[in-house]
């Protein structure tokens, strides 16, 4: 049997890169009323990655890339024009035929697609907050096979090509729900706190069960063989927050039942407790990490309260009648600064991206790192491939890394990172850890840098992460070189091209 290639890519989100949303008469998702009463900026066009994509396949091809993340978007599958919680309305099939011809183009170009079915974002008539709602889970399965169906059936009839191999079905619930329920930077409906994040997570995971089982039905009925299916997570060194999610995923397979479940967390939590303080891992250190490492305790000390079988019964009797006992196919892990330490700052004012309410409010944004200053660890990344692999038995996919620099929409302000560092750097620093990972066998498939293009980062375009860098006033103008002189693209290519020659495959 032939080894499959490594997967050199690059990962993007549809609603961050696509353009097309939230403005009258275009498909309308959870972050619509925010985009029109102000509180955020107005994607618009973003990227327009919807029209410009084989232009951006083409960069992608010349960097020798051979993978592209991307992502169908359920509000524009099933959309609707009304911000008000109503019935489904009846899906667009022009839209999932222009996913098809997407995923057909990126194969044209040489690289295996790998979709993700839910990005953060679902459709307005759903309500701010669906995933509090026992009834979204079933309406996400139904989204799921129409487009898996449709799309892959297009693929092979029209396209002659092959069914889709890898799929993510949710990206970072767990930061979904950080970030809707705890901090509350995405759009809500006003609930928050430990037990109303509970209450989402166990409608994601059941999510992610149903939409499992419903791939893997359409595949064996048609004959498409069998697709790699995962949910993946942003990595975190706060159990509760990431790998408790994996852990119950996992749950059934491993035979722990629900009388056994609180110890089999707090486990898990030691474990991971051990691992990183055997790791050894070089931290950056200043005073404020203190104040980060409070949080930490504080968490490890109120989530084990709220962890309990009772609290994640809608999750478990959705696992217990899953069809198979095996839920995950390979982990997708997303790497940045996932190290509680790194949250706080000392206090600045200048860089704050939203207006806060309260003068509490604003000191703590402006103690909060922003993505600009997020602490640079490489070596973390392999602590967590590595340790995740051994603990789960599976394949990795590193499925977003990056690296954001500071510049405004209209390019009028762009300063360098507190740490000076470049993307080329950044790029050189985490390649060198794939490739560290790959000699020592840990099983991965690949590495998706975030992104080929700037985006939009979830309310304001300021964070930059993309390869090539974007003028927004300018009709979304592609540049190979960044606002440092930087050329991160060409880096990239040079450093696959090097890890080809030295016989890695």
């Amino acid at each position: 049997m032939t080894e499959k290639p490594f997967l050199w890519g690059v990962a993007s989100s549809g609603y961050q890169c696509e353009g097309g949303y939230n403005s009258p008469g275009e498909p309308q998702n959870n972050w619509a009323p925010s985009e029109a009463a102000g509180r955020v900026m107005r994607t618009g066009n973003a990227a327009d990655f919807w029209h410009r994509y084989e232009e951006d396949y083409e960069r992608c091809r010349q960097m020798g890339l051979n993978a592209f993340r991307l992502s169908v978007e359920w509000p524009r599958v099933q959309p609707s024009q009304t911000l008000e919680k109503s019935s489904p309305p009846p899906f667009d099939y022009v839209a999932l035929d222009h996913y098809a011809a997407m995923i057909a183009s990126c194969r044209k170009y040489g690289m295996e697609p790998v979709v993700t079915l839910q990005h953060f974002t679902h459709p307005a008539w759903l309500g701010l907050d669906a995933w509090l709602d026992d009834d979204t889970p079933p309406l996400f399965e139904q989204f799921v096979a129409v487009a898996v169906r449709h799309i892959n059936d297009k693929l092979v009839s029209e396209h002659g090509q092959k069914p889709i191999t890898y799929y993510v079905t949710l990206n970072e619930p767990n930061m979904l729900v950080l970030n809707t329920y705890m901090n509350r930077h995405f759009p809500g409906g006003g609930k928050a706190g430990m037990a109303v994040g509970i209450m989402a997570y166990n409608r994601l995971l059941a999510a992610h069960v149903r939409a499992y089982n419903a791939i893997h039905d359409i595949y064996e009925e048609s004959g498409w063989g069998s697709p790699q299916v995962t949910m993946n997570t942003f990595c975190s060194d706060v159990y509760w927050s990431e790998m408790m999610l994996l852990d119950l995923l996992v749950s059934r397979e491993r035979g722990v039942v629900a009388k056994d479940l609180q110890a089999y967390l707090r486990k898990g939590s030691n474990d991971l407790h051990h691992a990183m303080l055997k790791a050894n891992l070089p931290f950056q250190t200043d005073p404020f990490v203190w104040l980060g490492r409070f949080i930490h305790l504080l968490v490890n000390w109120l989530a084990p309260k709220h962890a309990i079988a009772d609290a994640f019964q809608y999750f478990l009797d959705t696992l217990a009648a899953s069809k198979r006992s095996r839920v995950l196919d390979y982990l997708g892990l997303d790497y940045y600064d996932p190290f509680t330490g790194h949250l706080f700052r000392p206090p600045s004012f200048a860089d704050l991206e939203f207006k806060s309410k309260s003068v509490h409010g604003k000191m703590m944004d402006s103690l909060s790192r922003k993505w600009w200053d997020w602490h640079v660890l490489p070596e973390g990344m392999h602590f967590f491939c590595d340790f995740y692999a051994r603990e789960y038995q599976r394949p990795i996919l590193i499925a977003e890394n990056g690296m954001a620099l500071r510049r405004k929409y209209d390019n009028s302000v762009h300063s360098p990172r507190r740490d000076r560092l470049t993307r080329s750097e950044f790029l050189r620093a985490h390649v060198g850890q794939v490739r560290r990972l790959r000699e020592d066998r840990v099983p991965l498939i690949g590495y998706l840098h975030w992104s080929i293009t700037d985006n939009y980062e979830w309310g304001t375009f300021t964070p930059r992460f993309g390869l090539f860098t974007v003028d927004f006033t300018r009709n979304a103008e592609r540049s190979l070189i960044d606002q440092l002189g930087d050329r991160p693209s060409e880096t990239y290519a040079r450093l696959i091209a090097e890890d080809r020659k030295i016989g890695q495959p």
